[in-house]
């Protein structure tokens, strides 16, 4: 982006002007209101701007002219010196005249002129010479003064105008270039707002996103999930070479949302005080829930010899702050409806898992250990849920089972089990139409197919069980092990898991089977003490109504 001023264009049109009405004999001078003149590219390359500009008997003419100019609404061609005219144009800013474009007029008169070897030796220059000179300039009297006076200002205005749209199509164009880069950056950040799961990712690609688009050498975005009550945030992203290490970012940040107000960004300089320190001029946006800072977008170490934060920096960074908040707002309201359709999901398990108080809490087990095998397979977090949810309703098509099958004292004779084996084909029916669901389908579905082809309900094999089942068959297969049944105690752990790493490659997955050998259970251990807890209160609460 071009960095001239509109003063500096218009002394660019002068000198355009210069070269034009230099070819006519014509020397453009620049002024101030006092009649000083202003620098121009012309000093000494070029003898008759010399004759005029360095000779003090002219520029005291000049200083005389533009105090009577200056009481002139319109100023009119004086002779300044004889032989020698002065054609003012008034420059204003702001409606006021600061300075004058005077277009000086050698007439055949001033060869004749008693000034004119003054003039001479002012200018260090040979009469002689620049009597030759003058005469070969294309003739001009002073009855021609008035007539080149409007020649004169109609090219200053026509350039004037040329050189307004000039900066009219650069002011264009510069807005043009800042609002591609917002809507560049805006594109790229939005792109990424509908991944409402993972606030990480999306702070991270927003902070790249900047840190590409805006001359600063880091750009970090740290947000905390209740306001200034909490001593570290919930999440942190860092773009670019912060030349610190992470723990001073998330202090220095963190200090700035405790005190900053919600209405405007805090701007550092290099050695402002309460700075990030360095020589690092610092920007600091603040993020807003509800009218409260709950983080800051920030962006130090500015790329530029200009270390100030340019409208364009505080835009952009404005902008992202408001696409972040945005996105937590999304974010917030799809963790609480993930939250309720899991609570709902946990009632619906819970309900028939309580058919039988040998399975109380079965549902919630397998779905934990779903989630930590496939954690410990490096799956992605989507994954990840969707493995949990599977496993949580992975018996929902028990609820189609005769209870009395389901509580059933003893073992289960072959009709029994037959019911038993549909449960999978029911659950996938029963869940089927719920949107965005097939994944979880296929856990349902499969969960009871082994791994050597001789399982149900549609006797896949190998690496064609879809491994959300696999994982699933696994922990259920765990759980029911280490639980106690009418007609049997609960395994010991040690045996379970040696059962299953015996089962490995015939029932169940064979490079899942050590991953899920190496979990901790812990966890585990502390949802089985819950659920017993809370099988022995339901057992203590019947026994006192009946």
């Amino acid at each position: 982006m071009s960095s001239v001023s509109r003063p500096t264009r218009m002394l660019v049109a002068t000198d355009r002007q210069q070269d034009r009405l230099r070819e006519a004999g014509i020397v453009l001078l620049t002024c101030d209101t006092n009649g000083r003149t202003m620098p121009s590219t012309r000093a000494g390359a070029d003898w008759l701007w010399s004759l005029v500009a360095r000779s003090g008997v002219v520029l005291r003419a000049l200083a005389g002219c533009c105090e009577a100019w200056n009481d002139q609404e319109r100023p009119t061609p004086t002779e300044g010196v004889p032989g020698l005219w002065f054609v003012p144009i008034p420059i204003e800013e702001r409606r006021t005249r600061t300075a004058y474009g005077v277009a000086c007029i050698p007439c055949t008169e001033i060869l004749d002129s008693e000034y004119f070897s003054a003039m001479c030796q002012g200018a260090r220059l040979d009469a002689t010479w620049c009597r030759s000179q003058l005469e070969m300039l294309p003739p001009a009297s002073s009855t021609d003064v008035d007539r080149l006076a409007v020649l004169v200002r109609g090219a200053w205005q026509d350039e004037q105008r040329r050189c307004s749209d000039e900066q009219v199509i650069e002011d264009v164009g510069r807005e043009l270039g800042e609002s591609y880069e917002e809507i560049n950056l805006l594109y790229s950040i939005t792109r990424n707002m509908t991944e409402v799961d993972c606030p990480e990712r999306f702070l991270s690609v927003t902070c790249e996103e900047l840190r590409q688009q805006l001359p600063y050498a880091w750009v970090v975005a740290l947000v905390e999930g209740t306001g200034a009550t909490s001593e570290v945030p919930d999440h942190v992203a860092v773009a670019g070479d912060s030349s610190r290490e992470a723990d001073d970012l998330v202090r220095f940040g963190t200090r700035l949302v405790r005190s900053a107000a919600p209405d405007r960004p805090i701007v550092f300089g290099p050695d402002d005080p309460g700075g990030f320190g360095d020589g690092c001029a610092t920007i600091a946006q603040p993020i807003l829930r509800d009218g409260q800072v709950i983080g800051m977008l920030m962006a130090a170490c500015k790329e530029a010899d200009d270390q100030d934060a340019s409208s364009v920096d505080m835009k952009l960074m404005s902008a992202a702050a408001s696409h972040i908040e945005i996105f937590l707002e999304n974010a917030g309201l799809y963790e609480d409806l993930n939250a309720m359709f899991l609570g709902t999901l946990e009632s619906l398990t819970a309900s028939i898992d309580a058919k039988d108080r040998y399975t109380c809490g079965h549902s919630r087990r397998v779905a934990m250990l779903s989630r930590q095998l496939a954690e410990a397979c490096g799956c992605d977090a989507n994954l990840v849920n969707r493995v949990h949810i599977a496993g949580l309703v992975h018996d929902v098509g028990k609820i189609g089972v005769p209870e009395r099958v389901l509580v059933k004292p003893g073992r289960l004779d072959e009709h029994e089990v037959d019911w038993i084996r549909r449960h999978p084909e029911m659950g996938h029916r029963i869940l089927r139409d719920i949107p965005n669901f097939e994944d979880v389908l296929e856990g349902v579905l499969h969960h009871h197919e082994r791994w050597d082809g001789s399982g149900y309900p549609c006797s896949l094999s190998g690496n064609d069980i879809p491994r959300v089942a696999r994982m699933i068959a696994i922990a259920d297969a765990f759980d029911a092990m280490m639980s106690s049944r009418t007609y049997r105690r609960g395994m010991a752990r040690s045996q379970v898991l040696a059962e299953l790493e015996a089962c490995s490659g015939t029932q169940f997955d064979p490079e899942l089977v050590p991953v899920f050998l190496s979990l901790d259970f812990s966890s585990y251990g502390d949802l089985v003490e819950e659920h017993t807890a809370a099988e022995e209160d339901g057992d203590a609460s019947r026994g006192r109504a009946a």
